[in-house]
């Protein structure tokens, strides 16, 4: 069996588990498995599921995850329903079986739980207009594939990033507690 496969059906799995019925639409999905390929792309230059991105309306899709949600519901492990929530059309997902976190090495998995943890929460248009500032989306033509070159410019759970950001907000606060000694 393709280990590629079985990590992007058990990623989708991890998500429809851990993000309930209300976190978690069709686009959102989307959002999250662009996320995991992308920053593991960036931190280990692989991603986790092989699948390709290409820029679409709403942000990055991958290009084959219609088929796995139905290979997924056709294997029991999925259900899908459509609502409608506010007048809009809504694809909710619920896993029905467990995800196998045994095909996920510790990285990957320490990956789906920060990405749970971050982006779990934020509203779906939040996570579009986010993956709409990044290079990746930014440089694709419309309805191209995404380059994986440009991984670099997502900045989320980047070791060298957050240092940076807190060398910069340790800057500010002796700036700020300079200044404070001053008007004392």
């Amino acid at each position: 069996m393709d280990k590629k496969l079985e990590k992007y059906k058990n990623a989708v799995l991890f998500f429809a588990k851990n993000l309930n019925k209300f976190q978690l639409g069709k686009t959102k999905l989307a959002k999250l498995l662009y996320y995991l390929d992308f920053i593991s792309y960036r931190d280990k230059k692989k991603t986790v599921t092989g699948a390709l991105y290409y820029k679409q309306k709403f942000g990055p899709l991958a290009k084959d995850l219609t088929e796995i949600i139905g290979t997924l519901v056709g294997e029991n492990k999925l259900e899908v329903n459509q609502v409608s929530v506010e007048g809009k059309e809504k694809t909710e997902f619920r896993a029905i079986a467990d995800y196998d976190g045994k095909v996920f090495d510790d990285y990957e998995k320490s990956l789906l739980r920060k990405l749970l943890n971050q982006y779990g929460n934020l509203s779906t248009e939040v996570l579009v207009a986010k993956s709409h500032l990044e290079a990746p989306w930014v440089k694709a033509k419309n309805g191209g594939v995404l380059d994986f070159g440009y991984a670099f410019d997502i900045e989320d759970f980047d070791p060298r990033a957050e240092e940076d950001a807190r060398e910069e907000d340790g800057k500010i606060a002796n700036a700020i507690k300079n200044e404070l000694t001053k008007i004392q």
